[in-house]
Formats: C-alpha cells, structure tokens, sequence
C-alpha cells in the first residue's frame, strides 16, 4: 500500500493534474495544507483525498502528512506542482519490489524548454551522482518502516528536504537511496521569478551556509529575500 503525501502553501497551478493522476493509482492521498485556496480543498476532497491542516512550514507539513498514512507500507511525498512521468506507478511498484531497503526519488526534469533548462537538469544530475543529494521537487518515495526508524523530516522551514537525505545516508549508506527511472518534470516558476542562475547561484550559496551551521530561521529570510 503506498501513501501519497502532498504539502501545498497557496496556489498551485499544477496541482488538480497531480491528484488526478495519484487519484485511483495509489490506495490513499494526504494533501496537507497551509493558507491554501477554497478550490485547492475542494479538488483535493473531490480526488478522495485526507486533509491534514495545523502545520506551518514544508518540514512540519510532510510529518504530518506521514502521521496520516493509514498504515501504509511506502510514502511517497511529492510537491503540488510537481509532474509524474508516464509509467510513474510501475517504476515505483519495481524499486518496492527490487530494492526493499532502499528509497527512491525520480531524476530531474524541467517543464521549460531551452538550454538553460538543460543546463539545469545537468547541475542536478551531477549534485545527484556525486553527492546523493535529489532535492524535494523530485519527490521521495521511502518505506514507512525506514521513515519511522530516521525520524522522519525534521520540523524546520528550509532544507528539510536536505536534511532526510542526510539522515537516510547516515544510517543506510549511499545504497539506502536510488534513482527511478522516470524524470519528474519540475515547474520552474520560482527559478524564473528571480532569473535561473540568481536562484542557482543562491540555492548553492544557502546549501553551503547550512552546511556550516546557520541557522533555518536566518537562511530562510535570506531565501525569502532572494539573497545568499
């Protein structure tokens, strides 16, 4: 049984396409909210989704989407303006079935054309190879029984995503985490909104700074203000 877990802030363009497609596909869909849209509620109900509200900040939304799984033996958490690519079930029924000890992300892919989308997708394939580190819009698919035995996604605003990563490395190796198949198509509004390589050059530059400690609440606002 696998559980999809969706945090959403707002609106989202992407997201009635994303439920659409889990809708039926997986046994249970947790969408869970912060300020989001009357409409987003009602295409999340309409897809047969649970809400889970009260969480604030991404790192606090996916606990408590993982809290709701309904005794679901994988979750796959997911961003709402993410895109799956075709034959996105079987590829996770596959990893489930080859590579029970592991968990998987899907490989990057952006929605735009151009080469400074390709250019992109190159940066994140190599920060993936190299440093086993898939960030959260490729999505995490991971069993209930390691989430539980990492702790799960820590309770902070940014980097989050990060920092399950590491937790899953730190225990498991390299070999707890896999790549599918399939490319997740990211939206790329928010790398457009400041220019592609501002945003690149800033995602790196607060990486670092968290590597050496910063604190969230500090690299947050520096996030939020489009510095590093």
């Amino acid at each position: 049984m696998i559980c999809a877990v969706i945090p959403i802030y707002k609106s989202c363009e992407g997201f009635p396409r994303l439920l659409s497609a889990l809708s039926g596909a997986v046994e249970r869909i947790v969408v869970t909210e912060n300020q989001s849209t009357p409409d987003m509620f009602e295409e999340a109900l309409n897809a047969g989704a649970v809400l889970a509200t009260g969480a604030s900040g991404r790192g606090a939304q996916l606990n408590l989407g993982g809290v709701w799984n309904d005794n679901a033996e994988w979750l796959l958490f997911i961003h709402a303006d993410n895109t799956l690519p075709d034959k996105w079930l079987a590829m996770l029924h596959e990893h489930i079935n080859k590579h029970p000890q592991s968990a998987a992300y899907f490989r990057f892919k952006a929605e735009r054309k151009g080469w400074v989308s390709r250019y992109m997708e190159f940066l994140v394939a190599m920060r993936c190879f190299w440093w086993r580190l898939p960030y959260g819009d490729q999505g995490l698919l991971i069993s209930k029984q390691m989430y539980e035995e990492i702790g799960g996604y820590p309770d902070q605003i940014l980097f989050e995503d990060v920092a399950i990563i590491d937790k899953i490395k730190a225990k498991y190796g390299r070999k707890g985490l896999r790549p599918l198949a399939g490319h997740m198509r990211v939206n790329m509004s928010r790398y457009e909104a400041l220019g592609p390589w501002k945003r690149g050059s800033q995602n790196f530059k607060l990486l670092r700074a968290y590597r050496r400690g910063v604190p969230i609440e500090e690299l947050h606002a520096r996030y939020e203000a489009g510095q590093s």
